[in-house]
Order: structure tokens, then C-alpha cells, then sequence
């Protein structure tokens, strides 16, 4: 998107301080889904409630039982622009997993599970380093799905998040489910009996004396976005003509047929759904190498042989897979060293 556009948003908006705007996770609408994720905590015998915050994104300070949920998300009025950046605002299904996610950080923290010896066996080190563009191994059979991606393998304080906020969703069967997979079901058999033990207990971490930090929402929502677009697009720039010949290969008729940049770009949001949630990375990484891919189909004029257009979606999308694998494992989308 156009950094400065205000198609859809007051202009006024878009240079005011975030922290300035006085938002509430209980005065916003989402407050509807904290409420029913609090339903399913009941119905699971479990007291604890952590304290919520507006954050810059989802998030849970370390050892702190505060869950913070996005500007973004919490104030209506931020919806269009967020959908228009990132291809994929946040539906209700994804908020809620989102938010049973970062319960289960709170509920780790007000407890302090993670200093249990039992706690450390079956997820690991707590304090192992922590490492943002850590590297997932698609189907490792001892981790749970529940976010998009691999998101449990990031380090085992996410593995527990996971753990739990897989085995409180209605209706996941994580028995059944995991049934053949011992080591991501001794995790969810652990998270059953830990809440079995602390389910009626007062937390030792009490979150009404959680603060937010002052500064998180530091920021105008132009410096959002700009700083966003920047640090979220991946080395597009690093492709060029790279891929022209492989792009001629898939998109090869010659002055007839339709339009390559179309085709891609119509199927946008199913290909990056699908292709971040098998490969783990971040939907911008791959909605930018979309746009990047759709604008090099633009200036080469390429089109799908009629009757191909179908096998033509097959194997760019399977093009964009392989090069956002890349990318996860290595940092770049071409090995340049090889």
C-alpha cells in the first residue's frame, strides 16, 4: 500500500500518537472474544484471568501475566488500512487462537510452571535464547498446530503457549488427534494435569498489578506502518530479472492467452495463506514476494496459454513456495553462496 494514503482513514489519523488515542481491549469490540476465551477457561475449571493491554502486537511481556492484543485489531476504525497492508486482517477465528495463545504465556508466567522440573522435560530450557527467525522443520511430529506455520518450534515457552491453546479449544480432540504422535501428546497430557493442579489456585504472579510497558505504544500510526512495510517485506529486491526465465517457462504464451500479473495476483491471499502456513513464514515476507513476483510478470508481459491457466497457478505458486523456503531457512529467497 501507498505509505501515505488515507483512502481509508481519517487523514488526522495517520500522524497521531497511537498512546494518545485512549484505546481499551475491554471498551472494544474484541472484548467479545476475551469473554469467550474466559467461557472456555470456566468450562475447563480454571479461575485464572490475566490482565490485557493495547500493544503494538500480540505479545505477552516476559514473566509478566499481561496479554497485549494490536492496536490494530482493538480499534475498528484501523481495520481497512491493516487489511490492505498485510492482505489478511485478522478474522474472529484467529483472533481467538491468538488470544488462547498468549493466556496460556500469561497462565505460565502467573503460575510459574516453567521453573517445574516436569515443566522443563517435556518443553525445555525456558531460558534458552530466544531467536526470532529460528528456523521450523514442517511436520516434526513432536510439536502441536495450532497457530499458522510451526510457530510451537520457535522456543519452548511458544511450545507451551501452543500446548495449551490447542488443548482449551472446543472441539480439538488433541487425544484423538495427537493419538500417534507420543512426544506432542505428553505435552498436551501434561498442560491436562498442570490444570487439573493449579485450576482453582490464585495465581502466584498477581496480574492486577501488571503494568504495560509506557512506551509500547509510542508511535504515530504513519510510523507504524512505514517502519512495517520496511522491515516485514523480505530481500525482494535481491530477485530482479533472476527469475525471468522460469517466469517465461510458467507463463509462456506468446501475445495471446491471459494475463500472468492478474492470475497471480487474484489468487493473492489463498496462495500466501497456504504458502506461510506450510513454510512458517510471516504472511508480509510472502504477500511481498507476491507483489514482487506480479510485478516483474507485469514488465515482461507474460500470459497463460488458454486451457493452462490452472497449471499456471500450480507451479507459481509452487515457484513462491520454494523461494519463501528459502527465505526461512537462510534469510534470502536465492542462495547467492552456492
Amino acid at each position: 500500500m501507498s505509505l501515505l494514503s488515507t483512502a481509508h482513514l481519517e487523514a488526522s489519523l495517520w500522524d497521531q500518537r497511537v498512546d494518545a488515542l485512549g484505546l481499551r481491549v475491554e471498551a472494544s469490540p474484541i472484548f467479545a472474544l476475551v469473554e469467550q476465551v474466559h467461557a472456555e477457561l470456566a468450562a475447563a475449571g480454571i479461575a485464572f484471568r490475566p490482565a490485557y493491554c493495547v500493544s503494538n502486537e500480540w505479545g505477552c511481556p516476559d514473566l509478566v501475566p499481561l496479554v497485549g492484543i494490536p492496536f490494530f485489531l482493538v480499534d475498528p476504525r484501523f481495520h481497512a488500512v491493516e487489511e490492505e497492508h498485510a492482505d489478511d486482517l485478522e478474522d474472529a477465528a484467529r483472533i481467538l487462537a491468538g488470544i488462547r495463545h498468549e493466556v496460556g504465556h500469561a497462565l505460565n508466567y502467573a503460575f510459574r510452571l516453567y521453573l517445574e522440573v516436569e515443566w522443563t522435560g517435556v518443553f525445555g530450557d525456558f531460558f534458552a535464547d530466544y531467536d526470532d527467525d529460528y528456523r521450523p522443520l514442517p511436520f516434526a511430529a513432536g510439536y502441536v498446530r495450532h497457530l499458522p506455520g510451526w510457530y510451537s518450534q520457535k522456543h519452548p515457552d511458544e511450545d507451551f503457549a501452543e500446548t495449551f491453546a490447542l488443548w482449551l479449544t472446543p472441539g480439538s480432540n488433541w487425544r484423538e488427534r495427537y493419538a500417534t504422535q507420543p512426544r506432542a501428546l505428553a505435552k498436551l497430557e501434561y498442560v491436562d494435569r498442570a490444570m487439573r493442579r493449579v485450576g482453582t489456585l490464585a495465581p502466584e504472579v498477581d496480574p492486577a498489578q501488571a503494568d504495560a510497558d509506557p512506551d509500547e505504544l509510542a508511535f504515530t500510526v504513519r510510523e507504524y506502518y512505514t517502519t512495517r512495510a520496511t522491515e516485514d517485506a523480505g530481500p525482494v529486491d535481491e530477485l530482479g530479472p533472476w527469475l525471468d526465465d522460469d517466469l517465461r517457462g510458467i507463463f509462456s504464451a506468446d501475445g495471446i492467452g491471459t494475463d500472468a500479473e492478474g492470475i497471480l495476483l487474484a489468487r493473492r491471499r489463498t496462495i500466501m495463506n497456504s504458502v506461510s502456513t506450510f513454510t512458517g513464514a510471516r504472511l508480509y515476507v510472502v504477500k511481498a514476494l507476491i507483489d514482487a513476483v506480479g510485478a516483474r510478470l507485469h514488465t515482461l508481459g507474460l500470459r497463460a496459454l488458454p486451457g493452462r491457466e490452472i497449471d499456471a497457478v500450480t507451479e507459481v505458486t509452487a515457484l513462491v513456495a520454494a523461494l519463501v523456503a528459502n527465505f526461512v531457512q537462510t534469510g534470502h529467497f536465492r542462495h547467492t553462496s552456492a
